[in-house]
């Protein structure tokens, strides 16, 4: 923001350090806002379930870890965000870890929040039916199959 460029997390610390502020806070304001969402065609769901599924398990196993495994989720945002002081990665992995799910599962509000923004540049996402747009079968299959609670016992 100091060059006229908007940055979002993980430089919110370093952004308020400098005498910035937050101007919204969307969870604060209740606000359903899809920032961690998966999209993909329903022909290549159709096509290739497989792709799909083990897209989701490898995507699961990473929140998981995520969510478990703070000292290496700390290393790999570290040598990502190079440069990043120990208080922001902190900062950034505490506030992350509040807003992920481990079982993401998708909702119709989520798809109706995302539509809504889409509005804003298409109106004609105002008229669309979230219905149609979500799947989250995979997901409660991997539920059922017991896939989760395997994550748990490793």
């Amino acid at each position: 923001m100091e060059r006229g460029i908007v940055d979002t997390v993980p430089l919110n610390l370093a952004a308020r350090k400098l005498g910035f502020r937050e101007l919204v806070n969307y969870e604060k304001l209740g606000i359903t806002y899809p920032s961690n969402t998966v999209t993909t065609l329903r022909q290549t769901v159709a096509k290739n379930p497989e792709l799909i599924e083990r897209f989701l398990k490898s995507l699961l196993e990473g929140l998981f870890v995520f969510k478990t495994q703070k000292d290496k989720s700390l290393a790999v945002m570290r040598k990502n965000l190079r440069g990043a002081a120990d208080e922001i990665l902190e900062e950034t992995y505490q506030n992350t870890l509040a807003e992920m799910e481990l079982v993401p599962t998708p909702t119709l509000q989520v798809i109706r929040s995302g539509l809504d923004i889409l509005s804003l540049q298409y109106p004609q996402a105002k008229q669309t039916d979230p219905n149609p747009i979500f799947d989250a079968s995979f997901v409660r299959r991997l539920e059922q199959s017991g896939f989760f609670a395997g994550l748990a016992k490793r």
